[in-house]
């Protein structure tokens, strides 16, 4: 078994939406994603998918995209980005859910000896788009709620730890923060993160810190293509 990543697939069946006005690099890019995974995926995989998963507003909107992720090779475990906004809770989600495919909402899975932890984050104050009045109570809120997955692993035993959030945990630097404090504490050995996109990627973190890596996965960093993390 091995664990790959993208994030921000940006899906858009019910209701199709051009996503080559962002660069012509997008243009077919769920065909692109499918084609690629299926070209290195197998179904004994996993294949986490960081957030942005659907421009869809409703929860029976976004289910033509559910079909689309279901048929991807493999195991898959989502997490909610900041355009999911047909996502309104976890259990209404987890209703529709077919088989091979998970969620995580501030909790966590074990698979086969691997433990993912997962939660959406937020803009942290590290980085320059920051907004202390608009984004200072939700980012401690999403802080809080990174913890709260962390500790949902008590008595759970695990070889590998996981962590996926959607926005970057850090600035490009790799400057410690509230998240990467919760994450290195925890000994987790990868971190996988998107929500950055074409002149913001160089603004993301890939490397290590502590005995944790950080990756960017948003999918036109990757080149639509899932990157292996373990």
């Amino acid at each position: 078994m091995r664990v790959f990543a993208i994030g921000d697939p940006h899906l858009s069946h019910f209701k199709p939406k051009p996503m080559d006005i962002f660069g012509e690099n997008w243009r077919d890019h769920d065909k692109q994603i499918m084609n690629n995974w299926n070209a290195i995926g197998t179904d004994d995989d996993i294949l986490i998918l960081a957030g942005d998963l659907s421009w869809a507003m409703k929860l029976e909107e976004f289910l033509p995209d559910l079909e689309y992720i279901s048929a991807l090779k493999g195991r898959k475990i989502l997490i909610k980005g900041n355009h999911d906004l047909w996502w309104s809770s976890a259990s209404k989600v987890r209703r529709v859910l077919p088989p091979g495919v998970d969620i995580l909402d501030h909790d966590s899975i074990v698979i086969n000896g691997i433990a993912f932890v997962g939660t959406r984050g937020w803009t942290i104050p590290e980085r320059e788009s920051f907004n202390e009045e608009e984004d200072r109570k939700i980012y401690e809120r999403e802080v809080g709620r990174l913890g709260l997955a962390f500790d949902s692993l008590k008595g759970k035993s695990y070889d590998h730890l996981t962590a996926i959030i959607h926005y970057p945990p850090t600035n490009q630097n790799g400057d410690e923060t509230a998240f990467t404090k919760i994450i290195e504490e925890h000994g987790t050995e990868i971190c996988v993160y998107g929500h950055l996109h074409s002149n913001h990627i160089p603004t993301g973190f890939n490397g290590q810190r502590g005995s944790t890596r950080y990756k960017l996965v948003s999918a036109d960093s990757v080149n639509f293509t899932p990157y292996q993390i373990l």
